[in-house]
């Protein structure tokens, strides 16, 4: 069933119809069921890509943006905590505000899921099959908690061959370090402590996080202030300091 396009509608809502007049919405209007749970997860992840691909501008980083993937199906849509698009036209993403596959010519090629307790079972069972069906390359599972109360085990990546996934080998290292390559972004996705992270394969290093980075900004701009603050005491001292120097000279050339 779908919802055809109204004599008059809000202009601001435009950008949510088809050229058919189906309405595509960019919200069902419910919060997530895991929302406060899942956010700081879904910012880290998110955002780290954001920041990692920002100057590849065909390259869409997303998370909880409706993916339509069967035009006149406004129901049917998949919502990744993230994912990751290549070769595809990002401002047309942005104006829509979704993501419509038979609009942008493809589905995306990385899809992340982050575990909570709602939405954990359907992660692994029934969204992996559509996920498959509909040609995810990769799909990736991560739980955070320490015994992998919700998937069973701390990080999964798998890689669609021939319409099923296959698993990459997960490597555990002596410090507790897990991870695994994606051959779709080209970074190890690693679990660190119960903290998702990527790292850059050739230089081992890896890539500050959200919360990192809002740190290392907060700890530049106060380091900006005091920078500020001492240049305005310097300034003020030598106006001081300039202030008596006349007053001297005036002594000196005006005696009383």
């Amino acid at each position: 069933m779908t919802t055809q396009l109204p004599r008059k509608i809000d202009p601001k809502l435009a950008h949510l119809y088809d050229d058919n007049g189906v309405f595509y919405p960019d919200t069902d209007g419910m919060p997530l069921p895991d929302g406060f749970y899942q956010e700081r997860f879904y910012v880290n992840a998110v955002s780290t890509l954001r920041g990692y691909f920002k100057d590849h501008p065909n390259v869409a980083v997303s998370g909880n943006t409706f993916i339509y993937y069967r035009q006149g199906s406004p129901r049917q849509f998949v919502s990744p905590d993230c994912y990751v698009a290549f070769d595809v036209d990002v401002d047309h993403i942005f104006y829509r505000n979704t993501y419509r596959v038979w609009e942008m010519g493809k589905i995306p090629d990385f899809a992340l899921e982050i575990a909570s307790q709602s939405t954990a079972r359907y992660d692994i069972g029934e969204k992996r099959r559509l996920y498959a069906e509909l040609g995810f390359g990769e799909y990736w599972r991560y739980d955070e908690t320490p015994d992998s109360v919700f998937y069973g085990e701390p990080l999964v990546g798998e890689r669609l061959v021939n319409g099923e996934y296959v698993r990459f080998e997960i490597n555990r290292e002596p410090d507790g370090l897990i991870w695994a390559h994606s051959p779709t972004l080209g970074l190890d996705l690693c679990w660190d402590d119960g903290i998702l992270r990527y790292r850059v394969p050739d230089t081992g290093e890896f890539l500050p996080h959200y919360d990192e980075a809002m740190a290392a900004l907060r700890e530049s701009e106060a380091r900006r202030r005091e920078s500020e603050n001492a240049r305005s005491l310097a300034e003020a001292e030598n106006a001081e300091l300039r202030k008596q120097l006349r007053r001297l000279q005036a002594q000196r050339d005006h005696p009383i």
